[in-house]
């Protein structure tokens, strides 16, 4: 037995009768159980309903199509988390990086991201929900790059995006391709390395 993923169920208001957060959370865990279990093809709203204990109508009357469903599910389950500034790049990019290590250790996110990779490819729809849950994920950690080029930990002319995108894929090959999860010692390892190819001499010296 999996443990369902926590999830943000934070959303702009809408008119009408108030939204159940609560009712939201369980149809999102089985939304990313359900695509997880049979892809997104195979996927129903019907099998989505039955794992949430709910009628086909309640997830119809909230979200008007199972693309639209899958797109809320992926945004609430990357919400971002609030980073600490604590002055020292290693400390602020582990702690920005671990939250997206810690996601890939859930198995029914870890099914549901090979699907939603595959669908992207031919759906424009998919492609911009992966765009979405890309850039929430990996945000925190940008920002603690870009700090650490302001206070001149690191060479000017790195690229914020790129050193994220070397962690961040590093740990989804871990997981999709090698089939093993990444725990903190092993974060906190890549996380070394990366800081190290881009850091100033002063840099270095203080971290080592």
């Amino acid at each position: 037995m999996t443990t369902a993923p926590v999830v943000s169920t934070r959303t702009t208001q809408r008119r009408g009768r108030p939204r159940d957060d609560r009712l939201d959370a369980t149809i999102v865990n089985a939304t990313i159980a359900e695509v997880g279990a049979k892809g997104w093809g195979g996927a129903t709203i019907e099998g989505i309903a039955a794992r949430a204990g709910v009628g086909r109508g309640t997830i119809y009357r909230r979200w008007p199509s199972k693309t639209e469903l899958f797109q809320y599910a992926a945004a609430a389950v990357t919400r971002p988390v609030e980073a600490p500034d604590t002055g020292s790049f290693v400390d602020d990019l582990f702690s920005a990086v671990l939250p997206i290590a810690d996601m890939l250790t859930q198995p029914d996110l870890a099914a549901l991201l090979p699907s939603l990779l595959a669908e992207a490819a031919n759906d424009a729809s998919i492609r911009q929900t992966l765009r979405t849950f890309v850039a929430r994920s990996r945000q925190q950690a940008i920002e603690a790059v870009e700090r650490a080029r302001r206070r001149g930990d690191i060479v000017q002319s790195t690229d914020a995006e790129t050193l994220v995108d070397m962690l961040a894929g590093a740990l989804v090959y871990r997981r999709l391709l090698l089939g093993e999860t990444t725990d903190a010692a092993a974060v906190r390892v890549l996380v070394r390395q990366a800081v190290q190819s881009c850091s100033t001499s002063e840099a270095i010296e203080e971290n080592s």
